[in-house]
């Protein structure tokens, strides 16, 4: 048998162009927080969400956060970008990494092609929502922005429908399309009505702000006339002291006198009293008795709180979070807090303690370990203390924030 011929390997395929990423502005902040979650959860994949959060380093005190939902997960990375900007940035290059750019970017669209663009997807729908409110979010019309929540809500509809685990995502979108356009439509009425209230408003902005500038001129003329009138109470307040102070010279000299010898009786009567308390003092001196001596130093014992005391005391518990918190701290931070925790636990009113209830959460205190550290616990049942964190003072809102999601 001859040698079989050599066939020639195929060409691999052309690399697949990658959409360049849109510099379009994308203004999260305009959402509030509740929208900016969901708006986050239909861009991102669970395990993406987890990502950023570990970026970030957020944690939710008490949970562990690989365990919580990931519309939860989505609320808390949303309240941390609404309120630092590293945090916004860090997730404002992600969404743009993840949805490239916003639908028909730099073209013109109407209400109509909102809706029609519902159904003309390709990839995961999920993103084309976003994609699509990403859209609305910088369009110049204002009334095509007030679509954004209706259109965020439509993509959460769709994540959360029962057939999500058992049908891909793009066949469901085609059999939920008649439904996301009804509540487009209603949407877009009820942003007309909004647009209606709105043009009713700004009528009576115009008005109050035509009465406020006649009540402006109305107060320029009162207050120029209040001017005059002082002007002629300085004139006349200057004529009534140069008449006085004619007849004045002789009562001043007279009190001038008086003072004098006031001073001078002052002088002598305190000597006097320096000499009546130092007789004072020899004759006491003179009558005391011996001293006696010294009885013998007591002996030592150990010495007990009494009943009082003890019933005001309260037993620390120290909790893993306190534990894990001072890692951070070196050991004189350390020290002290150990320190002050033995205090509260004493005399919890001790004024040097400066305790402080956290608004909001019912129960929680703070107490002052240094000039920018907070140590906080909680009044358990009883007489005992739950002592919770060693924290940095800068870190306070941000802890209230996350205990109030426990």
């Amino acid at each position: 048998m001859g040698k079989k011929d050599k066939q020639p390997k195929p060409a691999p395929p052309p690399p697949e162009e990658e959409i360049p990423i849109s510099t379009a502005p994308l203004p999260l902040l305009r959402m509030d927080a509740r929208g900016l979650g969901e708006f986050l959860e239909l861009c991102f994949s669970d395990k993406r969400l987890l990502e950023l959060c570990g970026e970030l380093r957020l944690y939710s005190p008490g949970y562990r956060i690989e365990a919580m939902p990931p519309d939860q997960v989505a609320r808390m990375l949303a309240d941390e970008v609404r309120e630092a900007k590293d945090a916004q940035q860090l997730v404002e290059n992600a969404t743009r990494e993840a949805l490239r750019n916003p639908i028909l970017e730099g073209k013109p669209m109407t209400e109509d092609q909102f809706r029609d663009v519902l159904e003309l997807f390709t990839g995961d729908p999920l993103q084309h929502i976003a994609r699509l409110a990403w859209r609305s979010l910088i369009d110049d019309d204002e009334k095509l922005r007030e679509l954004t929540p209706s259109i965020v809500a439509l993509g959460i509809e769709l994540l959360d429908a029962p057939a999500r685990a058992e049908k891909p995502r793009k066949p469901q979108l085609s059999a939920d399309v008649q439904e996301l356009r009804k509540k487009t439509e209603e949407a877009l009425k009820e942003a007309e009505r909004a647009a209606k209230e709105r043009d009713s408003l700004r009528e009576q902005l115009a008005q109050s702000r035509s009465e406020t500038v006649a009540r402006e001129r109305t107060l320029a003329e009162v207050r120029e006339e209040l001017g005059q009138v002082r002007g002629e109470l300085t004139r006349a307040s200057a004529e009534v002291a140069r008449l006085t102070a004619a007849g004045e010279g002789r009562a001043l000299s007279d009190a001038r006198r008086l003072a004098d010898e006031n001073r001078s009786l002052s002088e002598r009567l305190r000597a006097a009293v320096e000499d009546r308390d130092r007789l004072r003092d020899d004759l006491k001196s003179a009558q005391r008795p011996a001293p006696a001596a010294p009885p013998p130093a007591a002996v030592e014992e150990d010495v007990l709180p009494s009943a009082e005391e003890a019933s005001t005391f309260l037993i620390p518990i120290f909790t893993r979070e306190f534990y894990d918190s001072i890692q951070r701290w070196d050991r004189r931070m350390q020290r002290a807090a150990f320190d002050k925790v033995s205090l509260l636990a004493r005399d919890w009113r001790h004024g040097s303690l400066r305790a402080l209830a956290l608004e909001g959460l019912p129960g929680y205190y703070r107490i002052r370990i240094a000039t920018d550290v907070r140590l906080i616990y909680r009044r358990g049942e009883g007489n005992t203390l739950e002592i919770l964190s060693l924290i940095d003072r800068e870190d306070l809102d941000r802890y209230i924030r996350q205990a109030r999601t426990r």
